[in-house]
């Protein structure tokens, strides 16, 4: 078993371009937020419209929207599906719509329940395949490759467990 914890490194022409694609996103949708998340919930970008005192919030957004696709995968494996593309979740006065974008990115939308998805989804397709052809530049920085057998993990686990 490996645990690859890898990074992006994003330099600043490359997060300037990311950010004009989400903010061109966010005008032509109306989102109110818009994120650029790694498998492992870390932020790349984000663009609020409106209030910037929820974009604290960003952090543990991120965090739950790479959890939420991650269990829709691991649920499609279990029934023998293809990976999802794209999920979506309906609220009272939000949609908010998630796309995943190659090799290990997610596009996350929050949009007021008045905006046409249909709408939404054209937008988004366009934008993440610009964002998949800007990451293509973006640098992996392996922080930490973890070695380890299956048994030699349970028994770690254990030791945690029993503490």
């Amino acid at each position: 078993m490996e645990l690859d914890i890898v990074e992006y490194d994003v330099d600043e022409n490359l997060k300037k371009e990311l950010y004009s694609t989400i903010k061109d996103l966010a005008g032509k949708t109306q989102a109110q937020l818009v994120l650029i998340v790694d498998d492992a919930g870390r932020t790349i970008a984000v663009h609020f419209q409106g209030d910037k005192t929820q974009e604290e919030k960003a952090e543990f957004i991120s965090a739950l929207i790479s959890g939420v696709f991650g269990a829709a995968c691991e649920m499609s494996k279990l029934l023998e599906l293809e990976d999802p593309d794209l999920l979506e979740f309906e609220a009272k006065k939000m949609n908010v719509v998630i796309k995943s974008i190659k090799p290990r990115f997610l596009l996350c939308l929050m949009v007021s329940k008045n905006r046409s998805l249909g709408a939404v989804r054209l937008f988004l397709k366009e934008a993440s395949q610009e964002i998949e052809e800007l990451m293509q530049k973006a640098e992996r920085t392996p922080r930490r490759v973890v070695k380890m057998d299956l048994q030699s993990l349970e028994e770690k686990l254990k030791k945690i467990i029993e503490l």
